[in-house]
C-alpha cells in the first residue's frame, strides 16, 4: 500500500512502501496442513485487515472451522480472534521499558484497534488519538496539524533512543518503532536504467506498524523510499539481503519508487505502485509465481488503497498487453504464460506508461494552462 509519512530522523516526507507476507499454507507437526477452504479464509481475512477492517478480518476466519487450519495457520487464527472478535477488548498498555514510549505504544495500539472494529469511525478515531498525543506531550491544547504533531512525538522518542515512522498508512494513521539502523550505498538495476540509492537497513523493531498489528504480525510493512533513501525492515526478509525477496519486492520496488518520484513527482499513490510493481516483476524469477498468486488474490476497486488497486490495474494491464500479441489467457491465468515472456510483458507495459507519460510531460511545457481571467 502506498504511504505518506513523517520521518522525523531524516526530515522527509515518505511516499512509497510495500506489503510483506508469509505464505499462508502451513504444515503441522503431525503432518497435517491448511485446507484450500482455510487458505481461502486467510486470503479473505488478510484483504480485510489490510483495508482497515479487523472485525471482517476475524469473522472470515470464524466461518471456517479450526481444523481446516495446521500449523502457525491455527495461532494466526486465534490471535485474530481474539484481537478482533466480537468478545474483543482494546489492548492494555504495553510495557515496552521506557514509559512514554509505551505510552505513545498504548495510545496507537487502541486507536488501531478502535479504527479496525469501527472502519465507519476511523475519522473520529483519529481525532481522539491527535488529542490523546497532545496531551501526552503536556500541550493543553490539541494540536491540529498532524506534520507538526508527528515530528514532536518522534523527537521526544528519538531523545530516548528510538527511531520512528509516524504519519499515514492509508487508511490508518501509522506508527513504527526500532532502535538498529545500519546504512550502505546501492546500484540497482531497474527495467529502464540503473539507479544509486542510499539504504538504511532497520532491526531491533518495538512495532513494525499497523499493517502488522491488523494481522497479528502475519506481514509487515517491507520498507519506503523517501526523496533521499530507500529504508528496509530487517525482520520482513527472514532469508537475508541477498534473498530475492529482497532484490525484488524491496530494493527494485522501491528504487522504482524513488526514481518515479524524481522523474513524475506528481503520480498518484496507486500509479507509484502500479509501476514498482511492473518493476518487481521484471526482478523476480523464483518468486514470480508468488508475486502473481498475491498480485491476483489481493485486489480492489479503492483507489485509497493504492497497493490493492494498482494490483488490479497490473494484473488487467498484463492480460490486455499479452492478449494484444496474441498470448492466449484469462487474467486469472497468467501463471501458464512463460516467465520470461510475462517478465518481458511486464518490462513494455512500464515503458509504454513511461511514454504516455513523458508525452503528458512535454504537452504541459509546450501548452502551459494560462490563468484564468
Amino acid at each position: 500500500m502506498f504511504q505518506q509519512f513523517t520521518q522525523a530522523a531524516a526530515g522527509a516526507i515518505l511516499f512509497a512502501c510495500g506489503w510483506l507476507s508469509i505464505t499462508s499454507c502451513y504444515a503441522g507437526e503431525d503432518g497435517y496442513i491448511t485446507t484450500a477452504a482455510g487458505e481461502d479464509a486467510i486470503g479473505r481475512s488478510t484483504r480485510a485487515a489490510l483495508q482497515g477492517n479487523g472485525k471482517l478480518a476475524a469473522s472470515v476466519l470464524l466461518g471456517v472451522p479450526r481444523n481446516h487450519f495446521a500449523g502457525k495457520d491455527i495461532a494466526y487464527r486465534r490471535c485474530m480472534l481474539q484481537r478482533f472478535g466480537a468478545k474483543s477488548s482494546a489492548p492494555s498498555r504495553p510495557d515496552v521499558g521506557d514509559p512514554f514510549v509505551s505510552k505513545v505504544l498504548g495510545l496507537y495500539q487502541t486507536y488501531w484497534w478502535r479504527a479496525l472494529m469501527a472502519p465507519t469511525d476511523r475519522d473520529s478515531h483519529g481525532r481522539q488519538l491527535q488529542r490523546d498525543l497532545s496531551a501526552l506531550l503536556g500541550e493543553p491544547d490539541t494540536i491540529d496539524d498532524w506534520g507538526l504533531l508527528d515530528e514532536r512525538v518522534a523527537h521526544e522518542l528519538r531523545a530516548r533512543g528510538y527511531y520512528s515512522q509516524l504519519g499515514n498508512t492509508p487508511p490508518l494513521r501509522e506508527l513504527m518503532i526500532w532502535r538498529k539502523q545500519d546504512s550502505s550505498q546501492r546500484e540497482v538495476q531497474l527495467p529502464e536504467r540503473t539507479y544509486p540509492v542510499k539504504l538504511e537497513v532497520l532491526n531491533d523493531f518495538v512495532t513494525r506498524g499497523w499493517s502488522a498489528f491488523a494481522r497479528c504480525d502475519r506481514g509487515s510493512n517491507g520498507g519506503w523510499a523517501t526523496d533521499e533513501r530507500l529504508f528496509a525492515v530487517g525482520p520482513a526478509f527472514p532469508l537475508g539481503l541477498d534473498s530475492e525477496a529482497f532484490r525484488a519486492s524491496l530494493l527494485g520496488h522501491e528504487t522504482q519508487h524513488f526514481a518515479d518520484l524524481q522523474q513524475f513527482p506528481a503520480l498518484q499513490p496507486w500509479e507509484l505502485e502500479y509501476r514498482a510493481k511492473l518493476a518487481e516483476l521484471w526482478m523476480s524469477r523464483d518468486s514470480l509465481q508468488f508475486l502473481l498468486s498475491k498480485f491476483n488474490s489481493d485486489q480492489g476497486d479503492d483507489q485509497g488503497v493504492p497497493h490493492l488497486f494498482a494490483n488490479r490495474q497490473v494484473m488487467r494491464d498484463l492480460h490486455a498487453h499479452l492478449a494484444e500479441n496474441g498470448v492466449k489467457c484469462r487474467r486469472d491465468d497468467l501463471f501458464d504464460v512463460d516467465p520470461d515472456r510475462l517478465r518481458a510483458a511486464a518490462v513494455q507495459v512500464l515503458n509504454r506508461d513511461t511514454r504516455v507519460r513523458e508525452y503528458a510531460a512535454s504537452l504541459a511545457v509546450t501548452n502551459p494552462a494560462k490563468p484564468g481571467k
